[in-house]
């Protein structure tokens, strides 16, 4: 059995855990098209595709947003950096004719889940039970064994409280689940492609 932080750890080691005990990172997957359209969808410059590992970043973004992205499966998994759109239409544009997860751990907890252009689900991952979407409890089957509700000292109506890393690393097992692959060392340590906005 897994350590219930192993996925959260993985990231951590390579520098996606943020300040203090909140992680830091927002992760995008769509499935069926490469890193060239996710970043066409999202307003990225395809011709700005620079082909680097985790270590090879620093300073190639110049300050500007940046997605990193590479195949992961029969999806494109996408790490977004300094990436802050006004609003979550983004989802519904970007999803139109596929699949799209977004989880975003970086400002706040959020999942999102979209099919063809419709937020399906839509959650909070610090308080799951606020849900949203066309069909909110469209995950719960893949959801279950899995623990987001985080440790809020002060909140006494919380009654199944768990850790950040804990939650952390139950979004990314769900993006397993949902896209069958887990985010792993594999993926990570290799080459993709970084594109700038």
């Amino acid at each position: 059995m897994p350590k219930p932080t192993d996925l959260y750890d993985q990231l951590a080691t390579r520098g996606f855990d943020g300040a203090a005990e909140y992680p830091g990172f927002h992760i995008v997957w769509a499935e069926g098209m490469g890193g060239n359209e996710l970043a066409r969808r999202l307003g990225a410059d395809p011709a700005s595709a620079y082909r680097c590992g985790l270590d090879g970043m620093a300073g190639l973004g110049g300050g500007r947003a940046s997605m990193w992205a590479g195949a992961a499966g029969g999806w494109v998994q996408a790490f977004m950096f300094d990436w802050f759109p006004n609003d979550f239409s983004w989802i519904q544009e970007a999803s139109r004719g596929t699949r799209l997860l977004n989880i975003q751990c970086a400002g706040g907890h959020r999942l999102d889940w979209a099919v063809d252009g419709v937020t399906v689900v839509g959650l909070n991952l610090v308080w799951p039970s606020e849900r949203f979407g066309a069909d909110p409890t469209a995950l719960d089957q893949l959801m279950r064994d899995l623990h987001f509700q985080l440790d809020e000292p002060a909140d006494i109506f919380n009654e199944d409280p768990t850790t950040v890393e804990v939650g952390v690393t139950s979004a990314l097992r769900l993006a397993g689940r949902l896209t069958g692959r887990e985010i792993d060392a594999g993926w990570l340590d290799r080459t993709h492609s970084l594109y700038l906005f």
